[in-house]
């Protein structure tokens, strides 16, 4: 049997639960209690938790079709990337917030100004807090208001796809202690290229903040195309 988690039960207040049951193992995951190639064993989670197996094979499968778990000989476990689809998951990542930072340069009204801003508040927050849980919900709120602003939902879904993913190796770079300032600073300088309006150095910003936390989750310098603009010149 697999040592506990030490969470216990979950009550059903407000939300189903089922909902909440998912964003408890989704969050489990991307914070690396629940590790990469862990084995999920129903009978122990059904007993820590104290739901059914009706509610937690419904999460399990949402899980599965994020990307987070997969299905093996022995029953499911949480994924593990191959270095290919780690560094192709970034590329795009990469591509599809330098899009977005651009694109809030050119379309995002006072409004979605003031929310971003309100956004980038609060993950400065969570960073100085250092709550990596806290951290991950604010880079999400960040995010999303980006995508808002830049009026582009199809962005939108398909960041929190990747996101989905990428957290597998989110714990990872963020458990470096260098990694949480730096992360910040990049962060702070693309609010300043998109406070001044400038599109292209917001892109560039962008690009950069998601290719080096690709070298810090990857531990060496990705083989793809994806490459940190000021070491690539």
């Amino acid at each position: 049997m697999n040592a506990p988690l030490g969470i216990g039960p979950l009550g059903q207040e407000s939300a189903p639960l089922r909902r909440k049951l998912t964003a408890t193992l989704r969050r489990l995951i991307e914070t690396g209690r629940l590790p990469a190639g862990q084995r999920l064993i129903e009978k122990d989670l059904t007993a820590e938790l104290g739901v059914s197996r009706t509610v937690l094979r419904e999460a399990l499968r949402e899980l599965e079709a994020d990307g987070l778990l997969v299905a093996g000989a022995r029953g499911l476990s949480v994924a593990v990337l191959s270095r290919a689809e780690a560094e192709n998951i970034y590329a795009v990542r990469a591509a599809l917030e330098a899009l977005v930072a651009r694109q809030f340069c050119a379309r995002a009204d006072e409004g979605a100004m003031q929310v971003l801003s309100a956004a980038h508040a609060a993950l400065a927050r969570a960073y100085a807090a250092g709550a990596l849980g806290d951290i991950l919900d604010a880079k999400l709120d960040f995010y999303r208001a980006l995508c808002a602003g830049a009026a582009n939902p199809v962005a939108r879904d398909l960041l929190d796809r990747l996101n989905a993913r990428i957290r597998l190796l989110r714990a990872r770079s963020l458990a470096d202690p260098a990694r949480l300032p730096a992360s910040l600073a990049e962060i702070d300088a693309l609010m300043e290229a998109i406070g001044r309006r400038e599109g292209e150095q917001a892109a560039e910003q962008a690009g950069r903040h998601v290719a080096r936390a690709a070298m810090v989750a990857l531990g060496t310098p990705p083989t793809s195309p994806l490459k940190d603009p000021e070491t690539s010149q």
